[in-house]
């Protein structure tokens, strides 16, 4: 799987894209923010958007947001995919933490399978929050 880079300048061409498998993200549970929310923050370059790309055909994306030495996966989205792209889409992350000297890499997920995954991958929780 290749990855790559959206501009702030080429966010608009991908943008129908994006939204649609953000708000299948967001219909699993992921609420708390707005497709817009993602693509403002992608535009400002607060946060940066990578495509998964397999033949040159999009298949996946996720979105990166730095936050002091933590590089925080904002959401992560892959259609029809392999443990391998999932791997490969985990390496690539991180890749990119590595190369910004970043000591952390973090998620959030309200998901029951996230946990299995992030124990495979060495994550350890860190945060439990209760809800007002």
């Amino acid at each position: 799987m290749n990855f790559k880079y959206i501009s702030k300048n080429e966010l608009r061409g991908w943008w129908h894209w994006i939204k649609t498998g953000l708000e299948k993200v967001r219909a699993k549970g992921h609420n708390s923010w707005l497709p817009e929310d993602v693509y403002c923050d992608c535009f400002e370059q607060r946060s940066f958007l990578y495509v998964g790309l397999k033949n040159g055909k999009p298949v996946g994306f996720t979105v990166l947001q730095p936050i002091d030495k933590t590089l925080h996966v904002w959401v992560a989205y892959m259609e029809n995919h392999t443990h391998d792209d999932f791997l490969s889409g985990w390496q690539h992350i991180q890749n990119i933490a590595n190369n910004a000297n970043m000591d952390k890499v973090s998620f959030t997920s309200v998901r029951k399978g996230w946990t299995r995954h992030a124990k495979e991958l060495g994550f350890t929780p860190a945060t439990w929050e209760f809800t007002l």
